[in-house]
């Protein structure tokens, strides 16, 4: 039977809840259109991209114990595995692996074994062997086929080439029956065969193979069977010859994961910086939109932000470098800022963002850094192009992704509360813990492990070293449950202000965004470290009375949010002197002018009903302004009857050319190549939909 008739066998054995399990954790099954019947879930499972995520999903020994199984193929026993890694039979870490990779259908029960066939599409030289006999034998004809069965004692009687193939692989599988009949051999070929046995990579990256002429290979090998020719004059030995005659392997199996240094730590220590951690931040994202707001950030030519405009941020909010790059990232990670040809801006979004709870500003950020294409704080790549931000990768945003997850996993799951550790002796234990996201990363492994972990401080979920309070709640029990500790550790935001004398206001904590709007838009912020504090003048009293405030409603708001209604004298003096002086002269917009020495005519156009839209304005008896520009002011002229001509700012005539018009070009529908995110169906309901069909 094919491997995905056994699987489908096997699938029809499961109970609801096991089959809604396995889909739970082999996500992309339940990717939309889901699987309609059972052979239709085996097939998806055993693709090769479903069957690189579930490995994706595994601890090194866990792999190490599919690779073994890979090379030993259908059939392969407990026993034949134990012996292969050199463990005992019952041994615990073997079983754990196996429940695991049963539990992922990677593997499952065949025949009194184990189906592992198809672990070739993830292993195709597993432990540096070659070929299976049954995919070498598959070119040979029934002739030769035959004469190997009756060496073998194989029976052929009434078996087709495939049947004939399965039992021929079979007896090869066995290592007494290799070893029986090599010792039969010569002496000089035995060697050979040794050789060949345990080489791993050949000169075109093949093991177990030999190039040549007939002459050269070994002829009395492959009349056996020990070594199967195939095209281009290639001689193959099958990795079942080869695990029999490697006298002594023992393939790879490190059950015990490398040690994390620990060290003690007071855990008050840890929850005093995570709540300083975490104010820091919160103030730090308010400094940068701030500072971000007065206009368009300018970004490269290239793509992102260069250093020069990241330092002026950082200056202009007060932050140090490393603090403004995080912050910087964060917001367009969560949709904060938005990024067009003029540059950067704060997005509508962050006007949400900023009436929300400090409890809820920091989940959502810790959200956003979790799924971050970017490690900002990561050690600069002396191989990368700059130093620029904002600048991201799409394959990069995957490994970050993943990464994170698993950094946090691990360090929750091996440094105990009350012991610290450092991000030096975790890139191991990670790679040990998932070696294929590891690997992905390449050399870049611990300079994104150290980035995550300096992120991770800046964000309280780590403090000194191991895992915070808010950290551990998080990542067991969710944002609900993480929300009532982080409203605890942050402090509530301030709606009231206290005005010394000295034309200051001064805000201890966070202030709430209205009350930060209130006095952003009356005074200019001088701190933001510790206490908020701000500075009124007659410039900021000023821009106030521009943006529409009066005086009487700038003390009457200032006297709600001041600490006991208490507004100083000297406050509302500069207040009401900046408001009598408001105003004295008055600027007034215009689109043109209309001159004209007829004062009859003039005043016929001012009083046409049709002309109201320009709201014209006589400044003289042969003077009328309009509020509209001046080509739409002779359209509307025109339109309405009257025939003016125009006249340039020197005075000199207008010439109008009329112009031929062309259309525009249709706009670039190019929108890159992203792609929404794959529909995912529910696998509780999917297993009772498959069970009822089996």
């Amino acid at each position: 039977m094919s491997s995905h008739a056994t699987l489908a066998a096997h699938l029809r054995t499961l109970t609801e809840d096991q089959l809604a399990g396995l889909v739970a954790m082999r996500r992309d099954a339940t990717i939309e259109p889901v699987p309609k019947t059972v052979d239709k879930l085996a097939e998806r499972l055993l693709h090769p991209s479903s069957m690189a995520g579930a490995c994706a999903l595994l601890a090194l020994p866990q792999l190490q114990v599919g690779e073994a199984a890979a090379a030993l193929g259908d059939g392969c026993t407990t026993v034949r595995l134990a012996g292969l890694l050199g463990v005992p039979e019952d041994d615990a870490d073997l079983a754990g692996a196996l429940r695991r990779l049963t539990a992922l259908v990677l593997v499952w029960p065949r025949a009194g074994g184990l189906a592992a066939a198809h672990l070739s599409e993830m292993w195709p030289h597993p432990l540096g062997l070659g070929a299976g006999a049954a995919d070498l034998l598959v070119t040979r004809n029934m002739t030769e086929l035959r004469k190997l069965a009756k060496l073998y004692g194989v029976s052929a009687t009434g078996r087709g080439k495939d049947e004939l193939i399965t039992a021929l692989a079979g007896w090869l599988a066995e290592p007494e029956n290799v070893r029986r009949l090599v010792a039969e051999a010569p002496a000089e070929v035995r060697g050979q065969l040794g050789d060949l046995a345990r080489q791993s990579d050949s000169l075109f990256g093949r093991p177990g193979a030999m190039f040549g002429s007939p002459g050269m290979v070994l002829p009395w090998a492959v009349e056996r069977g020990l070594l199967i020719r195939s095209m281009w004059n290639v001689s193959e030995m099958p990795r079942e010859v080869a695990l029999a005659l490697r006298e002594g392997f023992r393939a790879p199996f490190r059950p015990r994961p490398p040690v994390v240094t620990l060290e003690p730590i007071d855990p008050a220590i840890v929850e005093r910086e995570a709540a300083a951690a975490a104010t820091e931040t919160l103030a730090a994202i308010t400094a940068v939109v701030e500072a971000m707001s007065a206009g368009p950030v300018p970004l490269l030519k290239t793509g992102g932000l260069g250093v020069r405009e990241l330092r002026r941020i950082a200056k202009a909010s007060g932050q140090d470098e490393d603090r403004t790059r995080l912050t910087v990232e964060l917001l367009a990670a969560g949709g904060l800022t938005e990024a067009s040809q003029a540059g950067l801006t704060p997005s509508t979004a962050y006007d949400d963002f900023g009436g929300a709870e400090p409890a809820d500003q920091l989940l959502e950020v810790i959200e956003d850094w979790l799924t971050m294409p970017a490690s900002p704080l990561a050690p600069p790549d002396p191989t990368g192009p700059s130093a620029r931000i904002l600048y991201w990768d799409e394959e990069e945003e995957l490994i970050l992704t993943g990464l994170r997850a698993l950094t946090m996993r691990t360090v929750l799951g091996v440094v105990p509360e009350g012991q610290a550790t450092d991000p030096g002796t975790l890139a191991a234990r990670l790679s040990w813990e998932s070696p294929v996201l590891t690997d992905q990363s390449d050399d870049d492994l611990e300079r994104y492990v150290t980035g995550i972990w300096r992120e991770a401080h800046r964000l309280a979920l780590l403090a000194h070293g191991t895992m915070t309070t808010l950290g551990r709640v998080l990542f067991d029990g969710g944002r609900d449950a993480a929300r009532g500790h982080a409203e605890a550790m942050l402090p509530r935001s301030r709606d009231s202000v206290l005005l010394p004398n000295d034309l200051t206001a001064v805000v201890t904590g966070t202030p709430s965004a209205a009350l930060l709007a209130l006095l952003d838009g009356i005074a200019t912020q001088e701190s933001r470290s510790g206490a908020w504090t701000w500075r009124f003048s007659p410039a900021s009293v000023r821009a106030a009375l521009d943006a529409g405030y009066g005086p009487e409603d700038l003390i009457a708001r200032l006297t709600e949010a001041a600490e006991g209604g208490r507004v100083p004298q000297t406050l509302t003096y500069l207040i009401e002197d900046v408001a009598r002086r408001h105003g004295r002269v008055q600027v007034r917009s215009a689109g043109c002018c209309l001159c004209s020495d007829d004062e009859t005519l003039l005043t016929e156009i001012l009083n046409t009903r049709s002309l109201r839209a320009l709201e014209l304005v006589r400044l003289a008896p042969t003077v009328l302004i309009s509020a509209k520009a001046q080509a739409d002011t002779l359209a509307a002229l025109r339109a309405a009857g009257y025939a003016p001509s125009g006249i340039r700012a020197d005075g000199s005539p207008m010439i109008e050319v009329p112009q031929r018009r062309r259309a525009a070009p249709p706009p670039h529908a190019d929108m890159g190549e992203g792609f929404s995110a794959p529909a995912l169906g529910d696998p509780a309901t999917m297993a009772r939909r498959l069970l009822g069909h089996r």
